[in-house]
C-alpha cells in the first residue's frame, strides 16, 4: 500500500505474537484469546484479539498492544505461568530487565526502525 505506519492505523494493525507456533502452542505467551479456555481474563479485550477488534469496531477504540498468557503446561487450569504484551507493528517486544523473562513489566515496546 506504500503507506507509512501511522497510516495504517487508522484502519489495519499487525501484532508479531512471538513465541507463538502456527495459531497456537510455542513457548511464548502465546494465547491470545484464539483458544477457548476458563481463564475469565481472556474476556478482556486487551488478552483477546477478537474482542479487540470488536471494541475497535464498535466503540473505535484501537488496540495499541495484545497481551498473551502462557499457561502451565499450556494448560489454563495450572495456572499463568507468564504474560507478555505483543507490540503493534513496527514496534518489537524487547526484553530490558529487571528480572526474569517471564516478569511482564521487564518487556519494552521498542520502535524497530529497519522495519518501517
Amino acid at each position: 500500500m506504500s503507506l507509512p505506519p501511522a497510516d495504517l492505523d487508522l484502519f489495519y494493525r499487525y501484532f508479531h505474537i512471538s513465541g507463538m507456533g502456527h495459531c497456537s502452542g510455542g513457548p511464548g505467551a502465546w494465547n491470545i484469546g484464539q483458544v477457548y479456555n476458563a481463564d475469565p481474563s481472556s474476556f478482556e479485550p486487551e488478552d483477546n484479539v477478537l474482542l479487540a477488534m470488536v471494541r475497535w469496531v464498535e466503540v473505535g477504540v484501537a488496540p495499541e498492544y495484545v497481551r498473551g498468557t502462557k499457561y502451565v503446561n499450556d494448560t489454563a487450569a495450572k495456572g499463568v505461568e507468564f504474560r507478555r504484551r505483543h507490540c503493534k507493528f513496527p514496534a518489537r517486544n524487547v526484553y530490558l530487565g529487571p528480572g526474569n523473562y517471564t516478569n511482564e513489566a521487564a518487556w519494552k515496546c521498542v520502535l524497530d526502525l529497519g522495519s518501517m
